[in-house]
């Protein structure tokens, strides 16, 4: 009783001072730091995957912070979707331009997962959302690997969330997984945007959620600091919902910190946004000639 209770405290001290930030200042990416740091860990989980930390950041971030946050940046109250359980049928793979065959690629299933989206901008700061970087590089890495002949399926093409609008986190998360697993995806890519209270940290970095997806990261990580000159903050193992619920090889690739404002200026810029869409594109290209079956 007494762990809740101090678990309780610290998160309306967080809340209290989420309220209180200065809008511009980022508001969102804290948070979104924050629960990215606690969904990682070993928490203890109710029986389906999803840890205790996530459900109470849930309540208090998605259902009381979140649209809060949303009306300041603009955004309008929607109604509550139906609470019906999430319906995930194959999506049809995308193209765009000529086949431009690898050979490597031709038939693979990758999907691409732009992290956030819709209600959910993910981490805020100088004029730029994260939901917005995330799928910029998404479309366009979507369109590379389609003309090399991959079978492309995204989570989300447009701003907004794959659950539909007043799904909780945890529901969000497991229909990106979903989307993965009925498609059976020969690899899961998601794509996000960092974020640091210290505004001085930059750069890029992989997480992956166990040795049989260490090769993935390593050969992304270092095909998008070729494409892209970024610092490079090397790979990591991550537990993170969509990385350990996924079956197949996965990664959750942070392009740059938002909160970071050089950096953030580069995550707006359209020829950045190509560098790191063919830098991941590189990486996969490389792990798929090393990992044919």
């Amino acid at each position: 009783m007494n762990y809740l209770k101090i678990i309780s405290y610290c998160l309306l001290c967080v809340l209290v001072v989420g309220l209180l930030a200065p809008v511009q200042s980022a508001h969102a990416a804290p948070v979104d730091d924050v629960l990215k740091t606690l969904t990682a860990s070993t928490a203890p989980t109710d029986g389906k995957g999803v840890n205790l930390f996530e459900k109470l950041f849930d309540l208090l971030f998605n259902k009381i912070l979140g649209p809060i946050l949303n009306i300041f940046n603009g955004g309008k109250a929607e109604a509550p979707a139906s609470t019906s359980p999430i319906k995930v049928t194959p999506l049809p793979p995308s193209s765009s331009g000529p086949i431009q065959d690898t050979g490597v690629l031709r038939g693979k299933v990758i999907v691409v997962d732009p992290g956030h989206g819709g209600s959910n901008p993910g981490a805020v700061a100088f004029n730029t959302r994260e939901a917005d970087n995330n799928l910029a590089v998404a479309l366009k890495l979507r369109d590379k690997l389609a003309r090399a002949g991959a079978k492309v399926i995204m989570t989300r093409s447009t701003d907004r969330t794959v659950a539909p609008e007043g799904s909780s986190l945890g529901e969000e998360l497991q229909a990106r997984v979903d989307i993965a697993e009925a498609n059976h995806a020969d690899i899961f890519v998601s794509v996000h945007s960092n974020s640091n209270p210290d505004p001085r940290i930059a750069g890029a970095m992989t997480f992956y959620p166990s040795g049989r997806s260490q090769s993935l990261a390593l050969e992304v990580q270092s095909a998008l600091i070729e494409s892209t000159n970024a610092v490079d903050k090397g790979v990591a193992p991550a537990t993170f919902y969509v990385l350990r619920n996924t079956s197949m090889p996965s990664i959750l690739v942070e392009m740059g910190f938002v909160t970071n404002e050089q950096e953030a200026k580069k995550l707006q810029d359209d020829s950045y946004r190509n560098s790191i869409a063919q830098g991941i594109y590189n990486g996969i290209v490389r792990y798929f000639n090393k990992n044919s079956k």
